[in-house]
């Protein structure tokens, strides 16, 4: 297996010179780091931007939204096809307010409405700078290519993989770390690879394989 230190060191490197500009990596304000997990589960950073901005400006704290009307939240989210979360949202926030604040355990955070398990370990990450692993679609795309992975299970349940993130966040700056493989993945990572553009070509399965795409 390709070496984890060299992978982090690449992945943080690219996270301080190539990271993407979104609103929600500018603060740690946990309130605001929720909603940006609840609006871009399944949907581009680009297109969660306005709509992301609209809900704090209308809900500026979790008390505020959780008396929100789910009509009037289904009509800020509908840009998003995000309709049918309103409610959730609105039992979410619900919950945050009566416990006084975003809890940081992921084991208590999964048992909000609408976290799951990257979820559950992305607010502390994003939020409280924690060292914890952190696995979605993309996440899963970049290590397996770069790891030689074999790619058959959910992300959610790929104990293999988890296993590896441990690894890798248990090494610091995790934060960081996990920008860059999302940054990397978007850009350059992505379904069809562009392995000619990749800082991680030399050292990386994938692309040292026959069957690695030229981009």
């Amino acid at each position: 297996m390709a070496n984890l230190e060299s992978f982090r060191k690449s992945m943080i490197s690219f996270c301080q010179v190539s990271a993407r500009s979104f609103p929600w990596r500018e603060t740690r304000d946990p309130y605001a780091v929720v909603v940006s997990e609840i609006l871009l589960q399944r949907t581009r950073g680009e297109h969660v931007i306005p709509v992301y901005n609209e809900v704090l400006r209308r809900w500026p704290t979790v008390d505020r939204l959780a008396r929100a009307r789910v009509s009037t939240i289904e009509r800020v989210i509908a840009p998003l096809g995000l309709v049918k979360r309103a409610a959730m949202i609105q039992r979410l926030a619900q919950e945050v307010a009566v416990l006084g604040r975003v809890p940081f355990d992921p084991e208590v955070l999964l048992g909000f409405p609408g976290i799951g398990p990257y979820g559950a370990h992305a607010i502390p990450i994003f939020a409280d700078y924690q060292d914890l692993p952190l696995v979605d679609w993309v996440i899963a795309r970049v290590l397996g290519r770069y790891f030689g992975l074999s790619n058959d299970r959910r992300p959610n349940a790929d104990r293999a993989l988890w296993g590896l993130a441990t690894e890798l966040a248990d090494m610091g700056s995790a934060r960081e770390l996990w920008l860059g493989v999302l940054d990397l993945g978007a850009a350059v990572c992505k379904p069809v690879p562009r392995c000619h553009k990749c800082p991680l070509k030399e050292h990386c399965s994938a692309a040292n394989s026959s069957s690695a795409g030229a981009g």
